[in-house]
């Protein structure tokens, strides 16, 4: 017998302050720029204001908008303060109306809300058509740029900001003009706001980003000034021209690239024969080479963001990509070159009789008569003989009929010479049929090395949604090396619904046990976590977590053998993906005791082990039937019933590969999962059916062998009295001992869904 109680998952409890300084760090630059788009909008009216961007963005940003627009608003004084303090009234009434969920008809809402917001605001101080035209402008404005700011937020989420895509491209630039628009206007004696940011902004992206985001900032942002104001638009084309030329003296470190932006901006200033403004273009390309110089951008940059490697990442998944494809066309040149080597040289029934023929009685003396005259007579005859061997009845000197043994002079010889070809062709097709099944199970096998190279290229994917945070990692790193981890290197990453994920390498496993290692790493990362896994092999250690979950799970198992066995053949396991999903897995072996238990495991640790690394689910089944047909010489198979919890959605799906039912028990609904499905192993391409629940707290799990035939009545009482999991696999799998219905080894599962 066997016992097991683990409990995954619990209460979420959040402890991130360091993600309130991040967020501390955002919400200044946001609200800093709502305030400065509300000064340059009340002065060109045509710009949009910081209602439009509090429109586009979400979250802590959006509040940080609201803050820094009224601010800005109520600099001006009442009852010019009214203006912008009512178009962000307006945006945030607009805010009030529940999220669609749909991207497209969130940004659309707040494209509406942003010119509404304009419009309403400022038509109440139109007092001619001009007036009335340019704000019918400004709130179209306004919309455009809302809508552009929530469809790049979006995006930025999922994927990033890549400026080789047409539409982040385009509407980054859209952005861009407008607040420069905006920006620029915020014309002062001293110096112009705007064209002191495009400096510093071009001497930045340039240094960090390279050349190729000078056009998608400097255009824009040039096009922005000129609307402001076409002299401020020419002063900003010097600061854009110095700063790519000083490009030039990037290798030389920032001071000297500082100093060469500073230098070109005079001469540009003397070529192009700019006289008034000249000595404020030159202050204001000072102050940005000063910011450029001393600010540690490169610091505070790259310090959550993005992945440095990200270009040597897609140049991976490319070449991961390709060897996939490469692997597929293996597989359809082999099939391919098969099918046509199979019908040329394909060994035919009807060629046995004609071989015997032509192997006997060429010699003979009266082959003439037989295979002349007689020729129609003797080719049945000689057919008939090779049916009836056929169908399973030994061939004699005596087997020919009467009118053909007169003639033939060897009947013995002829009876040999049939039964000696059809045994070669049945030792033909014995071989041919084997070559099949190894050249299926070998293309079979070239497609799960395909789809796992294509989980692995797909991982950028998950990569570039997740935000990373690097102090943690190295905080991590630190601990897991006191922890025994040799040469450690932690990944922390937040997805798109802000839950940590960790992932750290080593060349040794931890020295302590993995509660002390989940503790740890809680008090490193800052956040609760669920239990680490921790897999191993080739002398390199895999540790992953993550975020404990909205919901949690405990389970509890519970074996009995067949007789007086002492070995269980059935085998289970339980574990949690590098996603975050638990998983629990079930497998029955044929037959009962070591011998089904060799199976079982086989099949369990295959396809934990796989799922552990990341491989997705069909692939990682591809390969479990492959190793279970190849294992051993006589037949080998096991029944796989995998049953994969989302607790953070509920989200439950039920796979089976020839398993017996399992139960869900939701609230007073008792639910079966029933899948006709082979087992794996059996032979041929293995397709596991899938059957999708929605679970939450108070509901139940019940997984078993085919050893169990429960009384469904029964059940569904048992499972509306509270206990605990391991209690209750116990009480189901002695009831079913005692009903002795099948006498077979018996496994029950049951997984308790809390919170």
């Amino acid at each position: 017998m066997e016992k097991l109680r683990l409990k995954v998952g619990g209460f979420t409890r959040e402890t991130a302050f360091s993600h309130w300084i991040d967020f501390a760090k955002n919400g200044a630059v946001w609200g800093i720029l709502a305030l400065a788009m509300e000064l340059g909008a009340s002065t060109f009216s045509a710009a949009p204001d910081a209602a439009a961007l509090a429109a586009g963005l979400s979250g802590l940003g959006a509040v940080c908008a609201f803050v820094g627009g009224a601010v800005g608003a109520l600099i001006f004084g009442f009852p010019n303060a009214m203006i912008g303090l009512g178009a962000l009234a307006i945006v945030l009434v607009a805010r009030i109306v529940p999220d669609l969920g749909k991207p497209k008809l969130r940004a659309a809402e707040r494209c509406v809300a942003a010119g509404a917001a304009v419009l309403f605001s400022r038509i109440a101080e139109t007092s001619n058509t001009a007036e009335l035209l340019s704000v019918i402008v400004a709130a179209l404005s306004s919309a455009i740029f809302a809508l552009c700011v929530c469809i790049l937020r979006d995006s930025a989420k999922l994927g990033g900001f890549d400026i080789t895509e047409p539409r982040d491209c385009a509407l980054g630039c859209i952005v861009i003009a407008l607040a420069f628009s905006a920006l620029g206007a915020l014309d002062y004696h001293v110096m112009n706001i705007g064209r002191t940011l495009l400096g510093f902004a071009l001497l930045t992206l340039t240094a960090r980003r390279g050349l190729s985001w000078f056009a998608v900032v400097g255009i824009p942002a040039l096009l922005g000034l000129c609307a402001a104001d076409p002299r401020i638009g020419a002063g900003g084309a010097v600061i854009a021209f110095s700063a790519a030329a000083s490009c030039a003296f990037t290798r030389f470190g920032k001071s000297a690239r500082a100093v060469g932006f500073v230098f070109a901006a005079v001469l540009s200033t003397v070529i192009t024969g700019i006289d008034e403004g000249s000595w404020r273009i030159l202050l204001e390309c000072a102050i940005s080479a000063a910011a450029f110089s001393f600010v540690p951008i490169e610091k505070i940059g790259a310090s959550e963001g993005d992945f440095s490697d990200s270009t040597v990442a897609m140049m991976l998944r490319e070449r991961l990509n390709f060897a996939a494809e490469a692997i597929s066309g293996i597989g359809s040149g082999i099939s391919a070159a098969a099918e046509t080597l199979d019908r040329r040289y394909n060994t035919n029934f009807d060629q046995i009789a004609d071989r015997a023929a032509d192997r006997v009685c060429r010699s003979c003396p009266n082959s003439m008569v037989c295979w002349g005259r007689k020729y129609e007579q003797f080719r049945e005859e000689f057919g008939r003989l090779v049916t009836q061997l056929r169908t399973g009845f030994e061939l004699t000197e005596f087997s020919l009929s009467a009118e053909c043994a007169e003639e033939c002079v060897n009947p013995g010889g002829v009876a040999k010479a049939i039964t000696a070809e059809y045994s070669r062709y049945i030792s033909a097709k014995q071989d041919e049929q084997r070559i099949r099944e190894m050249r299926r199970i070998y293309v079979d096998q070239l497609e799960g090395i395909k789809d796992i190279l294509r989980d692995m290229g797909n991982i950028k994917s998950d990569v570039n949604s997740a935000s990373r945070n690097k102090s943690a990692e190295r905080r991590a790193e630190k601990l897991l090396r006191e922890s025994g981890v040799e040469y450690p290197q932690a990944f922390v990453m937040f997805d798109r619904r802000g839950k940590l994920r960790f992932e750290a390498y080593g060349s040794s496993e931890p020295n302590i046990p993995r509660e002390r290692l989940g503790d740890i790493l809680e008090k490193a990362l800052g956040r609760n976590l669920e239990l680490p896994e921790i897999s191993a092999g080739s002398g390199r250690c895999r540790i992953t977590a993550t975020e404990r979950t909205a919901l949690s799970a405990r389970v509890g198992a519970y074996q009995i053998p067949r007789g007086k066995n002492n070995v269980c053949g059935d085998c289970y396991d339980t574990f949690t993906d590098p996603h975050g999903d638990l998983y629990i897995v079930l497998s029955d072996g044929m037959g009962t005791g070591s011998r089904a238990r060799v199976d079982s495991a086989m099949a369990c640790m295959v396809l934990s082990k796989l799922l552990k690394s990341g491989i997705s689910l069909p692939a990682a089944l591809e390969i479990v039937n492959t190793v279970m047909m190849v294992k051993s010489a006589d037949e080998s198979f096991a029944t796989l019933d995998i049953c994969k919890i989302d607790l953070n959605t509920g989200e439950c799906a039920v796979y089976k590969a020839g398993a017996a039912t399992t139960y869900i028990k939701s609230a007073d609904k008792l639910v079966r999962a029933v899948l006709s499905s082979p087992p794996a192993g059996v032979g041929g391409k293995l397709t596991v059916p899938v059957q999708r629940f929605t679970v939450g707290a108070g509901d139940v799990i019940l997984m078993m062998t085919d050893g169990v035939v429960p009384d469904e009545q029964w059940l569904s009482l048992e499972l509306s009295k509270p206990c605990e999991p391991c209690e209750f696999s116990e009480r189901v799998a002695k009831a079913a001992r005692r009903s002795d219905v099948r006498d077979d080894d018996i496994s029950v599962i049951t997984v308790a869904v809390g919170r």
